[in-house]
């Protein structure tokens, strides 16, 4: 149990990473530098950390919601596959996005693309970590 809590926070800390990198190093990084004459370090530090914490609660929310009700499903089918969990969080990391702007009453526009595909990465990532450790175990 120990071990897979350990692949677990393992596949979502690399999901909320690759999540989390396109914006820290294209708006982030350059808005810290700008406010580095004005800010302190603590204010540097939040904005820093404010697109990890988002990613971070999107792919643990759907890393819980989706992810591991998925290996339930698959572990019982007896169909478990890593290409299985990379595609399924390709597809997921892509629509979490667009859902979630649904939900809050925003619209479908292409914008949002600047959301899906950070988003997909993420999955993607995370369903990568995640396969290979249930491939590795249950080899």
């Amino acid at each position: 149990m120990k071990d897979a809590m350990i692949a677990f926070a393992r596949a979502v800390g690399w999901g909320t990473l690759a999540g989390a990198a396109p914006y820290m190093a294209l708006i982030f990084v350059p808005m810290a530098f700008s406010y580095m004459a004005e800010a302190s370090i603590f204010e540097i530090v939040v904005l820093f950390a404010y697109p990890l914490f988002l990613s971070g609660a999107m792919v643990l929310g759907s890393a819980l919601l989706f992810g591991l009700p998925l290996t339930f499903f698959l572990s019982e089918q007896r169909r478990e596959h890593g290409g299985t969990y990379a595609l399924t969080g390709l597809i997921l990391g892509a629509l979490v996005p667009l859902v979630i702007n649904g939900a809050l009453g925003g619209r479908m526009e292409a914008e949002l693309l600047f959301f899906a595909i950070p988003g997909a990465f993420a999955g993607l990532v995370t369903g990568v970590s995640w396969g290979r450790w249930r491939e590795a175990r249950s080899r």
